[in-house]
């Protein structure tokens, strides 16, 4: 990208705040504005359990003009729509604790998948018609039109910068917002089918 977006971006966040009257409360719309927003940065983590250490790229989203409303909306999401989280774990000591707890025996066998490239590869205009059709399932118009409006602003700002150039995604969502696990959780729920490339 040419120039910095954060000005243009804090600004389509609070006008679009202003619209969402629906869903949030006008008294908490400062709270949930980015106070001294600033590009989101990107850095890498070591994979140290892979052959050749290859990094993960994460964008760290904390001073983000996002930032804020992703996380309030990762909660209006889950409570307008149903997902199920069957298979989802919040960490790994949630994971332990439930094979502690599992009636095991020398039959069963540990498989783990590796599923790459995941949250760059989802189609978030695709995400976006998925998750209207499940607010109208429980919800009027009024409030699915504010909730993927809110949504799309949010999508929307995917940029970083590294080494003092600002970058912009043509797709998918970054690793290290509040909202990208959610946003997967959607797109795979609904679809039914695993669009994505996958090794063992």
């Amino acid at each position: 990208m040419q120039k910095d977006p954060t000005t243009k971006y804090q600004q389509l966040i609070h006008r679009t705040l202003q619209q969402c009257n629906l869903i949030i409360d006008k008294k908490k719309i400062k709270y949930l504005i980015q106070q001294k927003a600033s590009p989101q940065t990107l850095k890498a983590q070591l994979k140290l359990h892979k052959t050749g250490i290859p990094n993960r790229p994460v964008i760290n989203k904390v001073k983000a003009p996002t930032h804020n409303i992703a996380r309030h909306l990762v909660k209006l999401l889950n409570k307008h729509i149903t997902l199920s989280n069957q298979y989802n774990l919040r960490n790994s000591t949630s994971l332990a604790a439930d094979l502690v707890k599992s009636n095991l025996s020398q039959v069963h066998q540990l498989i783990t998948y590796d599923t790459r490239d995941l949250y760059i590869n989802i189609p978030t205009e695709e995400t976006l018609t998925i998750t209207k059709s499940m607010l109208l399932k429980n919800n009027n118009t009024h409030i699915t039109q504010q909730i993927t409006t809110l949504m799309e602003a949010v999508l929307s700002q995917n940029y970083f910068m590294f080494q003092n150039k600002i970058y912009q995604p043509e797709k998918g969502v970054s690793m290290g917002s509040p909202i990208s696990s959610t946003i997967a959780e959607i797109d795979f729920t609904a679809s039914g089918k695993h669009t994505y490339k996958t090794a063992l």
